[in-house]
């Protein structure tokens, strides 16, 4: 399980590592402006600015918790997405988790809002499965 969170740690950092950093005066001001209509406490808080598939991505903290803006060169939305503790996941969401594995462990729950409004979730979890297989490769029942 060690390695499914190393690959997406590396995951998120080779994203991360696609992206260019920008002064903000490299940032065109509509950016800019939308980024502070959106989250008026941008005036007070620092943004780191990145330039991600031609969108500009504002990476900000927001009640002590990541957020991450990205914005098309005319300042329109292409998503949002925010830090939110594993509570706030759909109950559908966590009885589907609970049947891969009751014992499983939530890493980090980030709420995604596209450009239409519409909320997903991405969830990085730490389950634990034990499987079994004959010679053929073939799944049998756990040995006990």
């Amino acid at each position: 399980m060690r390695k499914f969170i190393l690959i997406a740690a590396l995951a998120f950092f080779g994203m991360y590592g696609f992206s260019q950093q920008l002064a903000p005066s490299q940032v065109p001001q509509n950016v800019k402006d939308r980024l502070q209509a959106k989250f008026p406490q941008t005036i007070e808080i620092p943004v780191d600015w990145s330039k991600e598939q031609g969108n500009y991505k504002a990476s900000l903290t927001i009640m002590d918790s990541p957020a991450f803006m990205v914005l098309d060169s005319l300042g329109r939305t292409v998503r949002i997405e925010r830090k939110i503790h594993e509570s706030y996941l759909p109950k559908k969401a966590k009885a589907k988790l609970y049947k891969l594995d009751p014992n499983y462990t939530v890493v980090n729950v980030m709420q995604v809002t596209d450009s239409k409004e519409k909320i997903s979730y991405k969830a990085v979890v730490k389950i634990t499965n034990n499987f079994s297989f004959d010679t053929e490769g073939n799944t049998i029942p756990a040995v006990k």
